[in-house]
């Protein structure tokens, strides 16, 4: 049996600009503007790793009422315009098919998992979640691969995981994954760590998954 791991934010759904937007409003109404810029450079961590960065505040009761309060605006933003990505259903459909165990592995809070599951109405595909509530560390640590790998009961050799983050790719690697990377968020030279790197998940067939898999 073999499994694909699709992290959330920028897989499941095309949200790094939303991401992008709603740090850039919290970095301007809590008098850190300048630190907008460095946004990207943490994709893939968790909250406590953006609110202590961008916002500069360490102490866990204000870091966890900042992250609820971002999050709250990101879905806020994002519920009009939230979409599947080009070629996600079928793809979901096709792994399915062949007898895949499917799994998202996310350093988003719950509530924004039930938020992409539910709106895409996607829940169904996958066998487990595993989300910011479950781990310690964030990415690029490999914990919440490795947790999804043990949940799913399938060693991590014969897990792919699907990213879109530098970090990501790093955490999936340490894991013993095969990766492949799509492009949502960065650019391909940024993602060469990948086993693949795609545009879209038109260009990601079953044999695809089954060569790298396999490689």
């Amino acid at each position: 049996m073999k499994a694909v791991i699709f992290d959330m934010d920028g897989v499941l759904v095309d949200n790094s600009k939303v991401h992008d937007q709603t740090w850039q409003m919290m970095c301007q109404k809590y008098g850190r503007p300048e630190m907008a810029p460095l946004v990207r450079d943490i994709f893939g961590g968790t909250n406590k790793v953006f609110v202590e960065k961008l916002l500069g505040i360490n102490d866990a009761k204000r870091v966890n009422e900042i992250a609820i309060e971002k999050e709250a605006l990101y879905r806020e933003v994002f519920a009009s315009s939230i979409s599947a990505p080009d070629g996600l259903m079928n793809l979901l459909f096709e792994l399915r098919k062949n007898n895949y165990r499917l799994a998202v592995g996310t350093s988003a809070p719950t509530e924004n998992l039930d938020f992409v599951l539910d709106k895409l109405d996607i829940r169904n595909f996958f066998d487990i979640l595993v989300d910011e509530s479950q781990v310690t560390h964030g990415k690029p640590d490999p914990e919440i691969y490795l947790k999804s790998s043990k949940l799913l009961g399938i060693e991590p050799k014969n897990c792919l995981v699907i990213e879109d983050s530098v970090l990501g790719i790093e955490a999936a690697k340490a894991a013993g994954m095969k990766v492949v990377a799509i492009t949502t968020s960065f650019t391909p030279d940024k993602l060469v760590k990948a086993d693949k790197i795609i545009n879209n998940f038109n260009e990601l067939t079953m044999s695809d998954v089954s060569s790298i898999l396999n490689s």
